[in-house]
Parts: C-alpha cells; sequence; structure tokens
C-alpha cells in the first residue's frame, strides 16, 4: 500500500521544481490546493501520446521514461505533461512509470490559471516540450538584466515628500493667512494631486481618484458635485467611442481601409501619417473631444504600425505615433464644437458675438492658425523623421491581400452602418438636437444587441482606467467651480489691464503665461475655462474683441510639457505601454517643437485679426 505523503513533501516538490521555482508565493498556493496525488505501478502509462492532455505530472517518489511520438526513448524524467500547460489538446510524447512512482497532478484549468498570472511559465514548459521532442536542448535566450529591486528611486523619493509636504504647508499658509477653510483644503488637496501627476509615482488614472475620495471624506463638496463625472452622459460617450474603435480592429474592417489606403496612396510612413492627420481633421468639427477622436484613431494606428519594414521604436513608428496625436488634436481650437470647453467659452461671449461666431466664422477667424500649425507639422515630421523610405510590400501584394480579404463581411457592414450612424449623429447635431453621448450610446447598445461584443471583448475594448481618468477630472473641475475657487483669484486679475495698455503682444505672452501655470495643476478643459474666466475682463479693458482671448485659451491650453498633462498623449502613450513602441524621448522633443509652432502661429495671425477688425 504506498504510503501517503504529507502536505509538506508536496509544497517541497513544487516550489523546487525549476518550473515553479520564481513563482510568488501566491501562485504556488494556489497550485498546492490544486494538486491531486496519484499512484503509477511500474510500466503503467502516465501520459499517452494522442491522448487528451489533461494533467501535468510532477514525480515525487520513483521515475518516469519519456518517449517520442515515434517511440524513441527520450530517457528519464521527473516531469511530464508539459503539453497541458503548453495549452495543446494533446500529449505528443508517451510517459511510463520506470517503476512504482507517486506522482503529483496538477489539471489543466489550475494551469491555465497559472498562464493568466505568470505567462513565463507557459514559455518555459513549451520550451521543455520542443526539447524533448528535437532530442536536444533549445539555447536559452539571453535574460534581462534585473531591474533595481533596492527601495523606491529618488524621483519616488522626491515625489512622495512632495506628495506629503505640499499639502502640510499649504494647510499652514492657508491657517496664518486666514483663507477660508475650504479652500485651503482644497488647495492642500490639489498640491498632493499635482505632485503625484507631476513625479508620474503612480499611474495616471490614480491622482484625481484619490482627490475625489479626500474631498468625500472632508465633505468639501456635495456628492452629486464630487462624482458628476460618473452621472454625467460623458461615461456613455467614452465606453461607446471605445466600443467602437475595438470593433473596428475586431471585424477587419480597420485593416480593409488600411490596404484601402495603402493601395491608393503612396506606400511611405510619411503618406500614412498624412492619412492619420487627415482623418483626425475630418473627426474635429464632429466630435468635440481629443479624447473620442484619439479612440477612433488608435486602431489605424496600430495597423498601420503593423506594416511591413515599421520597426519598433524606429523613425517611422514615432512618425505615425506624432501624426496619431495631431490628427486628434491639432484642429481642437479651430472649430467651435471640436472640444467641449470652445462652446464654453462662446456661451462667455457677449451675445452679439455669438451670432457672429456661431457659424462658420469660428474657423475663418482661426484659419491663419490652422494653415500654420498643418503645414508646420509636415515641416517638422521631415526635420524630426527624414523623408522616409517605401514600405518593402509592392501594390501588386497589396492588391493580393485586398483579394483574399474578400468582399465585406457581415460583420463588418454592421460596423460600417454603426461608425455611419455616429459620425452622421455627431455631424448633425444642430439640427436633429440629439446630444452626442445619446448616439454613442445608441451604438453601443447595438453592438451589444446584434453580438458583436462579447463579456471579454467589452472589458478589453475599454480603457477603463483611462474612462476614470476623464471622469475623475470632471468631478475635480465641479468642485472648483462649487467653491468659486476663480473668484478668488480674479481680482488679482484687474490690475494687470494697466500692463497691457491695449498692446496685443502682451496679451498674448500674458495668455501663454497664465495657461500655462494653471495647466499645471489643471486637466485641458478646466485649464482652458478657468484661464479664460480669468482673462477675459481684460478684452474689454484693452479694446481687443473677447473671441480672442478665448481663442488664445483654447491654443494654449493644448500645450503640455508633462505626460499628465495631456489625457490623449496618456491614451496614446497606454497603446504602447508594453515597451515595444515609439521612441518617446524623440516624440516629447517633436511635441515641444510643435507647441513653438502652436504659439508662433498666434503671432503670425494677429495681422489676419487685425484685417477682420478683431482687434
Amino acid at each position: 500500500m504506498p504510503i501517503e505523503p504529507s502536505v509538506t513533501e508536496i509544497a517541497a516538490r513544487l516550489s523546487s521544481e525549476p518550473l515553479f521555482a520564481t513563482l510568488s508565493g501566491r501562485a504556488q498556493a494556489r497550485l498546492l490546493g490544486a494538486v491531486r496525488v496519484q499512484h503509477a505501478a511500474a510500466g503503467q502509462f502516465v501520459t499517452q501520446s494522442g491522448a487528451p492532455a489533461a494533467n501535468l505530472y510532477l514525480v515525487l517518489h520513483g521515475s518516469l521514461t519519456v518517449c517520442s511520438f515515434a517511440g524513441n526513448d527520450r530517457g528519464s524524467a521527473q516531469l511530464a505533461g508539459e503539453e497541458a500547460l503548453t495549452g495543446q489538446a494533446s500529449y505528443c510524447r508517451s510517459a511510463i512509470a520506470s517503476a512504482d512512482t507517486t506522482l503529483l497532478a496538477l489539471p489543466r484549468q489550475a494551469l491555465q490559471d497559472l498562464i493568466a498570472e505568470a505567462p513565463d511559465v507557459g514559455h518555459k514548459a513549451q520550451r521543455a516540450v520542443l526539447a524533448s521532442v528535437g532530442g536536444s536542448e533549445l539555447p536559452v535566450p539571453p535574460a534581462k538584466p534585473p531591474g533595481h529591486a533596492g527601495g523606491p528611486s529618488r524621483r519616488e523619493l522626491w515625489g512622495w515628500s512632495c506628495t506629503v509636504l505640499a499639502p502640510l504647508l499649504l494647510l499652514g499658509l492657508g491657517f496664518t493667512q486666514g483663507w477660508a477653510m475650504p479652500i485651503t483644503l482644497f488647495v492642500a488637496i490639489l498640491a498632493a494631486t499635482v505632485c503625484m501627476w507631476m513625479f508620474s509615482i503612480v499611474d495616471e488614472f490614480v491622482p484625481p481618484l484619490f482627490a475625489m475620495t479626500a474631498m468625500l471624506l472632508v465633505d468639501l463638496a456635495p456628492t452629486k458635485v464630487v462624482l458628476s463625472g460618473f452621472a454625467s452622459s460623458g461615461l456613455i460617450l467614452f465606453v461607446g467611442v471605445y466600443v467602437l474603435g475595438g470593433v473596428l480592429v475586431a471585424s477587419g474592417l480597420s485593416y480593409r481601409v488600411i490596404l484601402w489606403m495603402r493601395l491608393h496612396l503612396p506606400d511611405t510612413p510619411f503618406w500614412h501619417g498624412f492619412a492619420l492627420v487627415a482623418s483626425g481633421y475630418v473627426l474635429s468639427p464632429i466630435m468635440p473631444s481629443g479624447n473620442a477622436r484619439m479612440s477612433l484613431l488608435v486602431p489605424l494606428y496600430r495597423d498601420f504600425c503593423g506594416a511591413d519594414g515599421v520597426q519598433p521604436g524606429g523613425l517611422d513608428h514615432t512618425r505615425l505615433a506624432a501624426a496619431t496625436y495631431t490628427g486628434s488634436m491639432n484642429m481642437s481650437p479651430m472649430f467651435v464644437t471640436s472640444k467641449s470647453a470652445n462652446l464654453i467659452v462662446f456661451a462667455m461671449l457677449p451675445l452679439q458675438l455669438q451670432q457672429e461666431f456661431q457659424g462658420f466664422f469660428w474657423f475663418v477667424a482661426a484659419a491663419v492658425c490652422a494653415l500654420v500649425v498643418t503645414v508646420g507639422h509636415f515641416v517638422l515630421d521631415r526635420v524630426f523623421f527624414g523623408p522616409g523610405h517605401a514600405l518593402p510590400a509592392s501594390k501588386e501584394q497589396v492588391r493580393q491581400q485586398m483579394a483574399l480579404l474578400g468582399p465585406l463581411g457581415r460583420d463588418e457592414r454592421f460596423v460600417l452602418l454603426a461608425l455611419g450612424v455616429f459620425l452622421a449623429g455627431a455631424s448633425g447635431a444642430s439640427w436633429h438636437h440629439i446630444s452626442l453621448p445619446w448616439v454613442a450610446g445608441f451604438v453601443l447598445v447595438s453592438l451589444l444587441s446584434y453580438g458583436l461584443v462579447n463579456k471579454k471583448g467589452f472589458q478589453q475594448y475599454v480603457d477603463w482606467p483611462m474612462v476614470f481618468f476623464l471622469l475623475s477630472l470632471q468631478g475635480l473641475t465641479g468642485a472648483m467651480e462649487h467653491l468659486h475657487v476663480v473668484d478668488q483669484i480674479a481680482p488679482w486679475m484687474d490690475s494687470l489691464a494697466v500692463v497691457l495698455q491695449q498692446d496685443m503682444t502682451r496679451l498674448v505672452l500674458l495668455e501663454l503665461l497664465v495657461v500655462c501655470i494653471i495647466r499645471l495643476a489643471l486637466p485641458i478643459t478646466a485649464g482652458m475655462v478657468v484661464s479664460a474666466i480669468l482673462l477675459m475682463p481684460l478684452a474689454e479693458a484693452t479694446g481687443i474683441n473677447p473671441w480672442i482671448v478665448g481663442f488664445l485659451a483654447a491654443m494654449f491650453s493644448d500645450l503640455w510639457f508633462l505626460p499628465y498633462q495631456s489625457s490623449a498623449y496618456t491614451q496614446l502613450r497606454a497603446v504602447d505601454a508594453s515597451g515595444s513602441g515609439y521612441n518617446e524621448s524623440l516624440f516629447l522633443k517633436f511635441n515641444l517643437a510643435s507647441s513653438v509652432l502652436r504659439v508662433a502661429a498666434v503671432f503670425v495671425s494677429i495681422p489676419y485679426w487685425d484685417a477682420l477688425d478683431l482687434i
């Protein structure tokens, strides 16, 4: 009668197995809970080639003899059935007990759960199977250099120090200066949030969630204000657009569009970038969210980056990333409907100016800026990324790929219809008066009902951390409005009218400075609105059209120098989170040059605005 092993013996065998030696304690504990002890008599088959790969076997006492599919002896082994760990349906080798053997059997389901947590284990098992079948060990790839396993980095130390100390200093300053308690608490919470962002000590979506939680804990604003973003229609808009972008890829429609573009445009990364920029420009007047536009462009960006000859981290890959961001954001200030903050600024204009700018005239007034930033983008593209080169795929190959795709499938037609409904709803909002979130919600429910999005797809398509990030920012802005923070700062701005002396150059530089300072703490929409509220009174004092003040706030609020300042860039960054994406250092240099270009575009527009009698 075989002696049953103790739990200690089983645990020691699991932890000593090289396949599992690097697992966390949690993963090993789960494996231990799934183990079943089995006994095999000498000569008994433990695994048989062609049989379903149901278990992985570890020898506790005794030994196994492994034979290949053809019956060749591969020697003795202490492990068998790795096929169950690699995901294969059946065993490709047979394992026979050389003597009476005690085995630990790990079922396939437990192994698949393990792979989800530690995919490297599956790779090791696959190498073991290939080595056994081939009769020789495979070369081991060079190990990655170990990271810093010690304590926190200097950046993290500075970041956490500032996150803790800055709020305490501001609380002390507020108490000594007699600030109102709600304002003092809000400034302290905002300081901690900004420090987390600036030093990147946590993921981007954490700081606004921290701010919301802190405001709720100290009862700084009503719950409906702090959580206003999650109670708004923006939730449906973002989820609907993300899901639409996901099914564009899953259905193959975006890949078909890419092949069509490659067939009709010169097949170089420059023209692929041009297609991305043009696509974003077309979406700008009908979709009032840079983040929503980014969500629709990202599938095209991914497919273009997958083209032959586009090397990860290379110039062409970074060119495509820059084009995606430019297409999403360049036209944001140029149309009254291209971002929600423009509509808020439009509502702040006097009634007579609202009638003047409510139509196409907003874009007419911004036309010179739009032309300069567009031409400037392609000039900077050539300077930073070079002339580019033709990709190896020929036009004939692309035609053959199109032929293999065949006609539009049923799923593709439905996705195309959903995309058409969404774009038509967005572009026709002025006459059907149906808000874009309602349109996005209708498209979302249609895709779910049709069956194109299952539970797993709904989890994968929607970038939930980004959705929480965007909605949390609305709560931060709502709390600021509830506390009338802007009213506390406005008196400081009145004295600046004397300094301006009806000088347009001074106004531009002042607004640039104010917006850049405010944007260190506030997101794009809030930064633009607060800047416009603070500086709009200066227009009347200096004899300048108030629209220019609002437009400058729109232009300068899109400037950013640290990644946390741009939620659209955060989205783009998340696409290549694996580290094999674009060259971020080069992208940031390109963005800095683009920011300078935006400021130059404003100064070039001054004579044009003078000709339109806006100055």
